[in-house]
């Protein structure tokens, strides 16, 4: 059964050998995340090198996505875990010198630490909510000085080095982008990576922003990759796609501008629960998933999925429930982050993964969703007006499979959208948008030879692959979804109903 909902693994430690990688495209992945917060450059070239050789061995597409550490808070002064005692007081004190010369600064005073948060104190108040490492120790501003916070600490624990700062409700006056982001985004243009996932996205500007530099970084890159940066509003390709991260109130309260300047959006709970109250978390993700789909964007869930893997061969009841609603919400993908990174079990837990998937999208009322689709996606423009028409006669005809003529992936994601029961086989002839398209819902992409210039010729081709690979036998029916002429980008206004011979 072919798996419609996607799964992206966090690479690491665990999964940084040819054989692991080998067994988690076999056991299920679709997209690697590289997460430049853990990772240089040297280990992420090494990293996607492994990738593609695996990819290309298996003859499976499968898309690698840059992580971009982002506007990160955090403390640093000490190299060991601190103990933090409950009911004590740790000073916190801002230090506009870089993050390379903070992570060498070390603290006179255990119970003082550095951030590079400038001018703590003057947004925050006696009052004010702190929370460190992700949530494992909260308090409270009882006391301010120039430059400095002095926080009573709620509960007793070890602080990590470079633990997380949060203050909820704050705007942190640091740019979107630090240079090392920059860099690392240069990096991933110049290494034809897929997609960059930008953390802390606030606003659509910051996409823009980011926008801006990956063009101008392919105006730098190899001659193989110059040019194949576009808006996604241009319909033209666009080679390197951004993910908005989704992870605080600004963000939240800004979803439906991001959603539309992004390229594809994360739910990452993590940073979520943390930057807001945790009960709004599952509204918010329910929230995203719709707003998400329905404009065509790819939507991944993440943070926690199946945790307790890092560890243990089982996951927890309650992590299978997690991991299965939200497939039944529509997710596009499901994420696993220290799971398949640092886990000890990283094959174990895609299978686990892959079951739980297997078992929702053999219950999905994918019907009623037809049924339920919004006026505005029925009847929107041509390219909307034609895939929705496409399901319906899948449906009605009852074919096995809707086969989708793309140059851009755009005919693609208008039918993912839709959740059809069916796989949706696109066929492209760029192998750059073959590996891109491993993230959509419901696609299974594939590539043609591109020098057909006849429709007839150019079905005929397609489907000899469809049986080739077992995707459809004589006697089976296809819905065929293609733009008239063939080479024209932007054109999705064909369907044709074909019997396999």
């Amino acid at each position: 059964m072919i798996k419609r909902t996607k799964i992206v693994a966090t690479l690491g430690p665990a999964s940084s050998d040819a054989e692991t990688v080998h067994a988690l495209i076999e056991e299920g992945v679709d997209v690697f995340r590289i997460n430049f917060s853990h990772t240089g450059h040297d280990t992420a070239e090494r990293a996607a090198r492994l990738v593609r050789k695996a990819s290309a061995d298996l003859d499976k597409p499968v898309a690698l996505m840059a992580d971009i550490k982002g506007p990160a808070v955090r403390l640093y002064g000490y190299s060991e875990p601190l103990h933090l005692e409950g009911g004590g007081e740790l000073a916190i004190e801002s230090r506009d010198l870089g993050i390379t010369a903070l992570e060498t600064l070390a603290s006179p005073d255990p119970s003082l630490v550095y951030t590079n948060l400038p001018g703590i104190d003057r947004l925050c108040s006696p009052g004010q909510k702190v929370i460190l490492m992700d949530g494992y120790f909260t308090g409270r501003v009882v006391g301010t000085s120039t430059d400095m916070v002095r926080v009573k600490i709620d509960n007793s624990g070890r602080l990590r080095p470079k633990a997380h700062l949060t203050l909820p409700g704050v705007d942190y006056p640091i740019p979107f982008l630090s240079d090392k982001d920059i860099a690392d985004m240069h990096w991933a243009v110049a290494h034809e990576i897929d997609y960059l996932a930008l953390s802390f996205v606030r606003s659509a500007a910051d996409i823009e922003e980011a926008r801006r530099i990956v063009q101008r970084a392919s105006a730098l890159a190899p001659a193989s990759t110059a040019g194949a940066i576009s808006s996604s509003a241009s319909g033209r390709k666009a080679f390197v796609r951004l993910i908005a991260k989704i992870e605080s109130a600004q963000g939240l309260a800004n979803v439906d501008e991001i959603i539309g300047a992004a390229d594809g959006i994360m739910v990452a709970r993590g940073d979520m629960g943390v930057e807001m109250p945790l009960e709004t978390v599952p509204i918010a993700q329910k929230t995203i998933i719709r707003k998400g789909y329905l404009s065509a964007k790819p939507v991944i869930t993440a943070t926690q999925m199946l945790e307790s893997m890092i560890e243990n061969p089982m996951p927890t009841r309650a992590e299978a429930s997690d991991v299965a609603n939200a497939c039944f919400d529509s997710t596009s993908a499901v994420m696993l982050s220290g799971e398949t990174a640092i886990g000890k079990h990283p094959a174990q837990v895609v299978r686990t993964m892959r079951s739980i998937i297997g078992a929702v999208e053999e219950n999905f009322p994918y019907e009623e969703f037809h049924r339920n689709i919004p006026s505005d996606v029925k009847s929107g423009d041509i390219p909307a007006i034609m895939s929705y028409s496409a399901v319906s006669a899948a449906y009605l005809c009852g074919a096995k499979a809707l086969i989708v003529l793309t140059e851009t992936g755009q005919a693609a994601r208008l039918l993912s959208r839709l959740r059809p029961r069916m796989p949706i086989l696109a066929f492209m002839s760029d192998a750059r948008l073959r590996s891109q398209l491993a993230l959509n819902w419901g696609v299974v992409p594939l590539l043609h030879s591109g020098r057909g210039t006849r429709l007839d010729q150019v079905v005929d081709e397609v489907i000899g692959i469809c049986k080739e690979r077992g995707l459809l036998a004589a006697g089976d029916r296809a819905v065929i979804v293609a733009g008239l002429p063939l080479s024209q980008q932007g054109t999705t206004n064909m369907i044709r109903v074909e019997t396999v011979a």
